[in-house]
């Protein structure tokens, strides 16, 4: 009796077709232990229920990858990874062109995938189709020398405006209230003169100088 054998398609284990289970969001072939059911009783396999339950994340489908790759960078600077690894780290499946067409790793400039690993400074050095392996190396960045680096901008200053008191292309009139009240004190005093009021001395003139000695305005 020949038994038909296939592989998990994220631990890449291989059982016979009566230890396989199909998932029904994804399409592929998982062993129980890769695989668990959803609320309803469908068989799904761990990828699509961790995207199911988990909450939704900003960026991209592989921005997962590159924080990965940066943590990785700490300590190395090559990454073999598996399909299966890269569909955990992502947290979905992989298209079927990924496992099929070795281009769609290399040929990957303006690629969503692609500037998952380029833009954190890594590439695709080889890619084993056979065995569903990619080789990830992290490119040295070129330095920046002192011609190409970017220039500082430069401080711009701020303009303060001139005090009233310095401007010279207007003459500093006072104002319609301060003339009223100069005004109105002249006003005051005119009238206390025309009275008989005496002048009070001030504390100032009580404690200096005595009524008899206090000089005059003229004298020198």
């Amino acid at each position: 009796m020949l038994l038909l054998k296939d592989e998990c398609a994220l631990c890449k284990r291989v059982f016979s077709s009566s230890h396989l289970r199909r998932c029904t969001r994804c399409g592929k072939l998982y062993c129980f232990d890769c695989s668990t059911f959803d609320p309803d009783g469908y068989f799904i396999c761990l990828n699509c229920a961790r995207r199911a339950v988990s909450p939704r994340k900003f960026g991209t489908k592989y921005s997962s990858l590159s924080r990965y790759l940066l943590r990785r960078a700490m300590f190395t600077d090559r990454a073999v990874l598996s399909f299966g690894e890269i569909e955990g780290i992502i947290g979905d499946n992989l298209p079927l062109t990924a496992t099929r067409d070795s281009q769609w790793w290399t040929d990957s400039r303006f690629t969503a995938q692609g500037r998952a690993w380029v833009d954190v400074g890594w590439n695709v050095e080889t890619v084993d189709m056979n065995n569903h392996k990619v080789t990830l190396v992290r490119v040295a960045r070129p330095e920046i020398g002192p011609e190409k680096k970017a220039k500082t901008k430069k401080k711009v200053e701020t303009f303060k405006r001139p005090l009233r008191h310095l401007r010279t292309n207007k003459p500093l009139l006072p104002s319609r209230t301060r003339i009223a009240q100069v005004q109105a004190r002249l006003r005051n005093i005119e009238r206390r003169k025309s009275a008989g009021y005496e002048h009070q001395k001030s504390a100032y003139e009580k404690r200096l100088f005595k009524p008899e000695a206090k000089p005059s305005k003229g004298s020198d």
